[in-house]
């Protein structure tokens, strides 16, 4: 039995299906986030049943790639019911599709989400009533706490045994009558895969999809007689036929609303709008956004970095020394040293930034749940015009923020091609986590008093550098029509801590994931390449000759004197975390190997006990007064960071190859996705274009900072 879960984007379809079948799909608070057809499958009384999942529609009339999804599964894979997953704190928008969803005659059951907002906010809904008009169950959810799970997937299963069909709510007259007549055409006529009353209106509404099915069928005498019934339509009412029918469905709507939905004297969403005057104010809004994103970052630094430093010591001081005293013991001196200078430096130094990215993910889960983000495409979608593209693209700019991979899949949302390369542009210029730990490695060692400000600075660099291309794309790419734009700004809430880990889980688990994959694999071939021709003093290794060659064309760009840097870029393009990984490899090699620590393993893990917890009391210290502490109480680097530190001239030579790292080609995953969703001309545009712009523009930070420095 195959039930499709279909409605609004954001209604929480995802969340409600994950509470009724278990599974874990990705939960998100934006358009863009479901963008294909997922499946959840499991056993109900002995029954198998499929749930699923359809990516957020507005209409059956689709403009995005997401809504055509939508439409196609529901044409063509005739699932057995419809769950209409519906907010209930914005009924009138949301019963549009469902109108639409009833014309289809399949068994369906409402699912009326987020109801506790609703009676919150002092609503009341007549269910008994709604249920008799639309002939069809109405069930209250709460879906995020699982509430109504089970009764929805009880009254779906039912209502497919019996049979059941929601009631057909009739439209205007003069409509009604054309689409009677034109049914009757339909059935003369022979099968279509659209349910007839819905096939018939939107052959009216001259609907791209059921005109091109009826010309598939060479059914020419329904297209001239819908053709005449929209004629007559738009001669007698003065208006053209789509706002005829919207207008139709709505009148609909509020005639249902105003038998089952009782409104209290004082809306509680006043408050959002009373939000909303301040934060989407017209001269405030960009210093508030800026203010958010200064704080996000600066509590990302400043609560993180003593968690930080104590998982560097706890690999480098710890585990490296006291792993190096049990191996060396047991195995071969190249296994010891493949294990301990290898991975051990490499995946250690990369792990140690997961604290960092803890407190990243949270804090932008928060502002995610609490509705912020979809301000921030409404506010950014005046500039986005100018560019050629709409406000939803900021939403897929915002996600390559976090990974440019799903950021470049959400360009699906997109309503034409155009608008979705011009978007795809920018993706790989946004800085995505990955790079934050080389970030944070940098920053702390040569911009300790303000480092959430340069990596801010970093940030700009890239969104600034891809409204440019994007504005050059603009003028050169074949111009297009605008299709509409839809955008939802759901009203301000408090995210519960489900909620925010649903969205941040998923994130810390694909760096873990990544570290203990990719970074070990990517150490040990590293590890080899150093060590090859075996024997070699590794700045005689293979891999030091190879980048000795090209290191000297970096001299203009401030970090062309040393060799590991520059080495350790080229396995950064299979994952940017691999550029810190390569570096902890590379340094901990050439670093002189300590003898084991004179203090037993208990003393040691009792240090380390201590040092967690000091970490720990720092960390809640700094989060809540925003102190990064002095320089007296920051910890000495280690060994590693010490000999990272000599190789570069000065902070500006540092700053330099953050923006080289911040601009070469992405990882191997983002150049895939390009690929798979526009072709390998653009993938290899983008892997010849963008070394070319980091380069030219890493030169240009360090010979203008130079004067100005001098």
């Amino acid at each position: 039995m195959k039930i499709a879960f279909v409605g609004n984007p954001n209604t929480g379809k995802t969340a409600l299906i994950n509470a009724i079948a278990g599974s874990d799909l990705e939960v998100g608070n934006w358009p863009g986030v479901t963008v294909e057809k997922k499946e959840a499958t499991f056993r109900y009384e002995g029954e198998s049943i499929s749930l699923v999942d359809l990516p957020g529609a507005y209409t059956l009339s689709p403009y995005s790639i997401e809504e055509k999804i939508t439409r196609n599964v529901l044409a063509y894979e005739s699932p057995d019911g419809i769950v209409d997953v519906v907010d209930t704190t914005n009924l009138r928008r949301n019963l549009y599709l469902t109108l639409e969803l009833i014309d289809m005659q399949k068994p369906m059951v409402l699912a009326l989400n987020m109801f506790d907002d609703f009676t919150r906010r002092g609503y009341t809904l007549d269910l008994k009533r709604l249920e008799k008009i639309l002939g069809a169950y109405a069930v209250p959810t709460v879906a995020s706490a699982g509430l109504g799970a089970k009764e929805v997937i009880a009254r779906a299963i039912e209502t497919i045994k019996e049979g059941k069909r929601p009631r057909i709510q009739p439209l205007q007259e003069h409509i009604e009558k054309e689409v009677a007549f034109l049914m009757r055409k339909i059935e003369q006529a022979g099968v279509f895969p659209y349910p007839k009353r819905l096939f018939a209106i939107k052959l009216i509404e001259n609907d791209a999809f059921a005109v091109e099915l009826a010309q598939k069928a060479y059914a020419e005498e329904v297209l001239r007689f819908a053709e005449g019934a929209r004629k007559r339509l738009e001669c007698h009412i003065k208006l053209p036929i789509r706002t005829i029918i919207t207008r139709s469905r709505y009148e609909v709507i509020d005639r249902i609303l105003e038998e089952v939905l009782t409104e209290p004297v004082v809306d509680r969403v006043a408050l959002s709008e009373r939000i909303d005057a301040v934060a989407l104010h017209r001269f405030y809004s960009f210093p508030i956004l800026f203010a958010i994103l200064y704080l996000l970052f600066r509590i990302t630094f400043d609560a993180s970095a003593p968690l930080v430093e104590w998982t560097g010591g706890f690999f480098e001081g710890y585990i490296g020394p006291h792993l190096h005293a049990l191996l060396s013991v047991h195995l071969p001196s190249w296994l010891d040293s493949l294990l301990v200078d290898g991975v051990i430096n490499g995946v250690g130094l990369v792990l140690s930034f997961l604290p960092l990215l803890f407190f990243l993910y949270f804090l932008m889960a928060l502002l995610e749940e609490s509705g912020y983000m979809a301000r921030v495409s409404f506010l950014l979608d005046r500039l986005a015009r100018s560019l050629g593209i709409k406000g939803n693209a900021f939403i897929a700019m915002i996600m390559g923020f976090g990974c440019n991979v799903p950021a470049i899949y959400a360009t699906r949302t997109m309503t034409s091609l155009r608008e979705r390369i011009i978007t795809a542009l920018t993706i790989p210029l946004m800085s995505c986590s990955a790079r934050l730990p080389i970030y944070a490695l940098f920053t702390a060692l040569f911009f300790e008093e303000n480092r959430a400000e340069i990596i801010i600075s970093l940030y700009v660099i890239g969104v600034a550098i891809a409204l440019l291309i994007a504005w050059a794309a603009n003028r050169i790419l074949p111009k297009s029509g605008m299709k509409p734009f839809f955008l939802e700004l759901p009203a301000y809430h408090m995210p519960t801590f489900r909620a925010i880990w649903v969205l941040m889980w998923p994130r810390l688990k694909d760096f873990i994931v990544r570290a203990g994959t990719v970074i070990v694999a990517a150490s040990i071939v590293l590890w080899g390449v150093i060590h090859l021709p075996s024997d070699a003093d590794i700045h005689d290794s293979y891999l030091a000759k190879g980048a000795k060659i090209v290191t000297p064309l970096f001299e203009p760009a401030g970090f062309g004197r040393h060799w590991e840097p520059v080495a350790a870029l080229i396995p950064g393009t299979i994952a940017k975390e691999v550029v810190i990984g390569s570096l902890g490899t590379i340094y901990g090699i050439e670093s002189v190997r300590r003898e084991p620590s004179p203090h037993d393993l208990w003393e040691d893990t009792k240090q380390q006990a201590a040092a967690l917890k000091d970490a720990l009391i720092a960390s809640v210290r700094n989060l809540f007064f925003l102190s990064g502490g002095s320089e007296e109480d920051m910890p000495a680097p280690g060994t590693i960071q010490t000999r990272l530190k000599s190789q570069f001239d000065g902070p500006l030579a540092a700053y330099s190859y953050m923006v080289f790292v911040l601009l070469y080609i992405p990882c191997i995953s983002t150049i895939a996705a390009i690929k798979e969703e526009f072709g390998w001309r653009l993938a290899i545009f983008e892997i010849l274009f963008l070394p070319l712009l980091a380069y030219g523009t890493s030169v240009s930070v360090y010979q203008i900072g130079r004067i100005f420095l001098s």
